[in-house]
């Protein structure tokens, strides 16, 4: 709450991350009461991505003023109707919860907006539209979460502002995470992610959720640490552990393609994986394609075909609930494709992982295709298996699921010549 000499906020925007139950929410309620009842701050809005989150802090503000003899003769009304909550004070000063969308606090002109939880926004829209209800004089934005994942869009950029910055400016961003450098059981790195260790948080609890939890959630939630995605399907590092810098394609070496399309039509990929004779597979990204609207299928059709034909492929993989369009085109001029859908492409996604996890994948950890793998979230099937999935995913996989596609084929026996003689 630093001023200037002018009296403006020396920080326009104050970010705070911490990992869970370190008391963050009740900051937020200590900041917005604060605004409410010592510094006049007329209107103050405040969302969540969840209403039950929003709802929390918004019950915390109201119990903190009605439960003070001092400030509760100040409550004029509270409003809890579904999508009308708002506290007014007698001073003319008013707290209310607005949609997480992006026409929620449109409209608004707010001294202080709070967004609990800024993890969650995956866009733009929503942090837009709550943020500049503040570009009044001393307004001020105020954000709390825990670490995200590399959805998390906004925080992401918030937080590489931040760092960028020698010293507090227009963002002042304060963190408590677990050097990344220390082990997920190191006591060390749990008291730099919990400053309230040994207060409100327990060791033997962080200890338990160790042992019960995936290492990932542990790593977000506990450590406060960054992950790729919150639900990987793969192991930690497993993709990093597969990298070879001095991959190359080998002419001549058995060779599978696949293609796939992005389900907003907007990202394709096309995979090679070429399968040795002791059954290592190296991967290779070899194209990718993306547009504003609609990816030109007839256009990716006349580019996979001379990389086919050049490479001597085998044949080329696709998913018909995305890329039926590319694979028939290529079918109408003698180049084999073959169907990776369903329960078929679960058993693929198994079969990368193996081959991953096992040290029987090498690639050449190609930006855009290690993107695409880190990008990927697992769901369960119902005959008990997984899959990845786009649309729950951090971002475009189609990579992922042609290598996923490529590797199915890959695996499979190749077929051997046998000379027979009468």
């Amino acid at each position: 709450m630093q001023l200037r000499e002018d009296g403006s906020n020396a920080h326009r925007v104050v970010g705070l991350t911490v990992a869970r139950q370190n008391g963050k929410s009740m900051l937020l309620q200590l900041r917005i009461a604060a605004g409410l009842l010592l510094w006049d701050e007329r209107l103050i809005v405040a969302t969540a991505q969840s209403r039950d989150v929003a709802l929390e802090t918004f019950r915390g503000v109201v119990g903190l003023i009605e439960g003070s003899p001092k400030y509760t003769a100040q409550v004029r009304s509270v409003l809890r109707s579904y999508g009308r909550e708002e506290l007014q004070l007698r001073n003319g000063c008013r707290y209310r919860l607005v949609a997480p969308t992006s026409g929620g606090a449109r409209g608004f002109s707010c001294h202080l907006a709070v967004i609990d939880e800024l993890r969650e926004h995956r866009s733009y829209d929503a942090y837009a539209a709550i943020s500049y209800t503040t570009t009044v004089p001393k307004g001020q934005l105020w954000f709390a979460s825990n670490a995200g994942d590399q959805s998390s869009v906004v925080l992401n950029d918030m937080r590489r502002q931040a760092l960028g910055q020698a010293t507090p400016g227009n963002v002042y961003y304060a963190e408590w995470s677990a050097d990344p450098k220390l082990d997920v059981t190191d006591p060390v790195a749990w008291a730099q992610a919990n400053p309230s260790l040994g207060h409100l948080i327990d060791g033997d609890t962080l200890a338990g959720r160790l042992e019960t939890d995936p290492r990932g959630v542990f790593e977000t939630e506990a450590l406060c640490r960054w992950v790729d995605v919150l639900d990987s399907p793969w192991p930690p590092n497993a993709w990093a552990d597969c990298a070879d810098l001095d991959l190359e394609l080998v002419p001549g070496a058995p060779t599978f393609l696949a293609v796939d399309v992005s389900l907003d039509r907007r990202h394709a990929a096309l995979v090679a994986v070429q399968k040795f004779d002791d059954d290592r597979l190296a991967a290779h990204l070899l194209e990718t394609w993306t547009a504003d609207g609609a990816i030109d299928e007839l256009g990716i059709a006349g580019a996979i075909a001379p990389i086919y034909r050049r490479l001597a492929a085998r044949s080329i993989a696709f998913d018909r609930y995305t890329a039926a369009g590319i694979a028939s085109r290529l079918a109408s001029v003698g180049i084999p494709v073959g169907d990776c859908s369903g329960a078929q492409f679960a058993q693929a996604c198994d079969e990368l992982l193996s081959a991953m996890v096992n040290g029987r994948l090498v690639h050449g950890n190609q930006d855009g295709l290690t993107a695409h793998v880190l990008a990927c979230v697992k769901k369960p099937v119902s005959d008990g298996g997984w899959r990845i999935v786009r649309r729950q995913s951090a971002g475009p996989i189609a990579g992922a699921v042609a290598l996923a596609m490529a590797t199915h084929y890959a695996t499979q026996p190749l077929p051997s010549a046998t000379v027979m003689f009468a």
